[in-house]
């Protein structure tokens, strides 16, 4: 399975969970981080069509996958610059779903993670 099958499959999985468990925050949680690492993979696919290799990567990978589609994709216009700020806002989303446990996860952070995936799986190179 490529990185954008698997970017795919998981919102329409996260979306079937959400229906049927979305009222439980724990799996709120397990939604909005299985989400990010969605869009992760979604950006680290669409470097590697330019040519990176962001699997060989291994220092702040994660901040390194977003400066690359910046500077490669926003920066020559080929990208909107509203797809670096859906993925840090994903990215602190999921940094608040796994570990700052005291913050409540709620529905709406949930259903915009949903939106921010759904709007960059719209927008292909």
């Amino acid at each position: 399975m490529d990185e954008l099958s698997f970017a795919e499959e998981t919102i329409n999985r996260m979306k079937e969970l959400y229906g049927l468990a979305g009222h439980h925050e724990v799996i709120r949680r397990t939604i909005i981080s299985r989400i990010y690492y969605s869009a992760h993979h979604l950006s680290r696919y669409i470097l590697r069509r330019v040519g990176l290799r962001p699997e060989t990567w291994r220092r702040n990978v994660h901040q390194m996958v977003i400066d690359e589609i910046h500077r490669q994709f926003v920066t020559s216009n080929l990208m909107n610059a509203q797809i670096v700020s859906f993925l840090e806002i994903m990215r602190r989303h999921r940094v608040n779903a796994d570990y700052q446990l005291h913050l409540t996860i709620s529905e709406s952070d949930a259903e915009e993670m949903f939106a921010s995936l759904s709007s960059l799986l719209r927008k292909p190179l």
